[in-house]
């Protein structure tokens, strides 16, 4: 296995368990998540070690299958579905005490997919399937509703594209194309997705710093959230207030904000070392892309954009660079779905750092 790539999700494990044990011990909390997150992060693990040790060109070979059966699920997921108030997230596996969300899946599929379809073609070659394909997926995530997820989708894909060549021309018309068809595709479910508008000019209000123009209800609603974490991480200090202080009540310490747990826990240092592990991610998988040619160059570039874009945008919604988006911190956050999905696509990436340093002089491989 790739030594740098391990450090950083050992790293990320380690911050991961202390923000969770401060968000169990923060005074409103409903339930403790510890354990939960325990059995999803051996579980990642597992499926990292296990998906290491195979050729990445089985990833190619699987790519359509698994973006085909995440689409089923998707469709599935909107007729069987459930999740808060009128939502519909996720599947219920009986018997396995698990919920499947089928749009993780989806996550991991686009790039996987994408390589696939660059699979001996020039990046020059017409992309309007590819592009239909990952709008029809977003299209399902945005009608479940879920705003956030459907337009990652379109980002990752967009920027991949983007990164590996494909002519400026032709992706911005092909993806104005697509979003409009995506916006008609939408038009009966605009009114379900008024909490995202609302979070919005909520956000642009709290950012501009006209904070007395807020209502109280949205103190209390949409920026509650924002507040609460802004809270703990100035006062949490250069070495945090320790992972059994009383931290300020914040929903969604344990998944969606725990960036803000983990700096109240071990500090303004912790959330310094939880964003060198993310650096060590995103270089790692760039160098193993330059190393590299044809899809599992691709490839590499994919996964890296699926892991660190997620990243970056939880970050920047937990600083309140941008509003509130949903997105996990994965292979921080507690939710198994995406911290599965996180753990095999880090077992790609290990992968790929074999193919691509096999032949490399022990210097590069370091």
């Amino acid at each position: 296995m790739d030594s740098i790539l391990l450090l950083a999700q050992l790293l990320l494990f380690a911050l991961s368990a202390l923000g969770v044990a401060a968000a169990d011990g923060m005074r409103a909390a409903q339930e403790r998540h510890s354990l939960e997150n325990l059995r999803n992060m051996a579980l990642a693990l597992s499926l990292t070690l296990l998906v290491s040790r195979l050729h990445p060109r089985w990833a190619l070979w699987a790519a359509r299958p698994f973006f085909l059966l995440s689409l089923a699920l998707l469709g599935l997921n909107l007729a069987i579905g459930f999740g808060p108030g009128s939502d519909r997230r996720f599947i219920d596996l009986p018997g396995v005490g698990f919920n499947l969300q089928p749009s993780e899946l989806a996550k991991l599929a686009v790039p996987l997919y994408l390589a696939a379809f660059f699979h001996q073609r020039p990046t020059d070659y017409p992309i309007i399937g590819p592009v239909l394909a990952i709008m029809l997926a977003s299209g399902l995530i945005l009608i479940s509703p879920d705003l956030d997820t459907a337009l990652f989708l379109l980002l990752l894909a967009g920027l991949l594209l983007f990164v590996i060549g494909v002519p400026t021309r032709r992706l911005l018309t092909v993806m104005l194309a697509g979003s409009l068809a995506l916006l008609a595709f939408s038009g009966a479910f605009l009114e379900r997705l008024g909490k995202a508008q609302e979070r919005f000019f909520g956000w642009q209000t709290y950012v501009s710093g006209r904070v007395s123009e807020l209502s109280p209800e949205l103190m209390r609603g949409p920026l509650y959230q924002i507040t609460q974490a802004h809270k703990a991480i100035i006062n949490a200090g250069l070495f945090g207030q320790g992972a059994g202080a009383r931290m300020p009540n914040l929903p969604e310490s344990h998944n969606d904000f725990i960036l803000a747990s983990i700096i109240w826990a071990g500090g303004w240092l912790a959330g310094g070392m939880l964003l060198l592990a993310w650096w060590l991610i995103l270089a790692r998988g760039l160098q193993i892309a330059a190393h590299l040619e044809g899809s599992l160059s691709v490839l590499s570039l994919g996964l890296t954009l699926y892991l660190c874009l997620q990243a970056a945008l939880n970050i920047a919604a937990v600083l309140g660079v941008l509003p509130i988006g949903g997105s996990p911190l994965p292979l921080v956050s507690v939710g198994g779905n995406a911290m599965l999905m996180a753990g095999v696509a880090m077992g790609l990436l290990h992968g790929l750092a074999r193919q691509a340093f096999a032949q490399a002089p022990k210097e590069v491989r370091s």
